[in-house]
């Protein structure tokens, strides 16, 4: 379970039309509010409370600004997200939510993906997975089901979606043999990495980050170059962040883009080809970093070689 949002609107329809809405983006408990008699009853002291949807004409706007005027001075929703989803399109009204703080106004009749954009980027999903790079056939995590409904409806609506992992594998190293100034520094290197990411998320977007020093990005309705674009943003971003303490992008940071259904069908072979990104390109510097000091070893073996005749 995802957490709790509560939906309040007089309207049966407009209600299912919301839940449908937040089927396609996680497992909520939507508990439904249908009159200000019902709210009143309501306990707002809810586990996991994420975000407050409602109307303001419940059924007029005065009742629905005294709802809001409750839900902001209660001491477990005061600082809950709420998005206003009316046909009150007055200034006024506006004007007068924002002195509650709502976090969106929405007018009806409104577009789905307006309205999925706007909860996507309040609610965030869990963020505690993890998956071992070493063994990339066991990845587990708490988010699978909102990765499954990603995939379902970009299958069947045939729309992309990418993914941008942003593995930081030099920062998970034995800690033996360093000292704790170093250890601040490569710390300090993943803060930069997941804060340069978040900036750069339009509200579509959802990022999610594993103790092991990884950050994953789902970018919904993305193709290859569109991710390429995000990616690459992400890069130039981390990068100048990097140069204020001297530290080369490439010996930490690895940001690679996958695409559905162009790099794999499910998410575990995207992960897969990710790594595998992630791996040709440690190994190919690897081996520029190699040769030439294989090629002065050989030059000084040969010559050693040379004097034994």
């Amino acid at each position: 379970m995802d957490g709790t949002i509560v939906i309040l609107d007089y309207s049966s329809y407009e209600r299912q039309k919301i839940k449908h809405i937040l089927e396609k983006i996680g497992t909520f408990d939507a508990i439904e509010v249908s009159s200000s008699t019902q709210f009143k009853l309501l306990n707002l002291n809810l586990e996991n409370l994420r975000l407050i949807i409602m109307d303001l004409a419940f059924p007029s706007e005065q009742e629905g600004f005294e709802i809001l005027k409750s839900i902001r001075s209660n001491e477990y929703a005061a600082n809950v997200p709420v998005i206003i989803v009316t046909r009150s399109d007055q200034l006024e009204y506006k004007t007068t939510a924002l002195q509650y703080a709502v976090n969106d106004y929405i007018i009806k009749p409104f577009q789905v993906k307006r309205m999925e954009s706007s909860v996507r980027s309040f609610v965030r999903l869990k963020d505690s997975f993890h998956y071992d790079t070493g063994d990339i056939g066991n990845i587990t995590m708490t988010f699978d089901e909102y990765i499954i409904r990603e995939i379902k409806y970009s299958r069947r609506m045939q729309s992309p979606l990418s993914f941008i992992l942003i593995t930081t594998l030099k920062l998970r190293e034995d800690k033996d043999g360093i000292t704790q100034k170093e250890i601040n520094n490569k710390e300090k290197i993943f803060s930069i990495a997941a804060q340069t990411a978040r900036s750069t998320l339009r509200i579509t977007d959802t990022i999610v980050m594993s103790r092991s020093r990884d950050i994953i990005i789902v970018l919904p309705c993305t193709d290859e170059s569109g991710a390429k674009l995000v990616c690459e943003k992400i890069k130039a971003g981390i990068f100048q962040e990097l140069i204020k303490i001297n530290a080369d992008l490439n010996d930490y940071i690895y940001p690679v883009h996958v695409t559905f259904p162009k790099e794999g069908e499910d998410f575990q072979k995207l992960m897969e080809n990710a790594f595998k990104k992630v791996s040709d390109k440690e190994m190919l510097e690897k081996i520029v970093s190699i040769t030439p000091n294989a090629r002065k070893y050989s030059s000084n073996s040969y010559n050693q070689f040379r004097k034994w005749l």
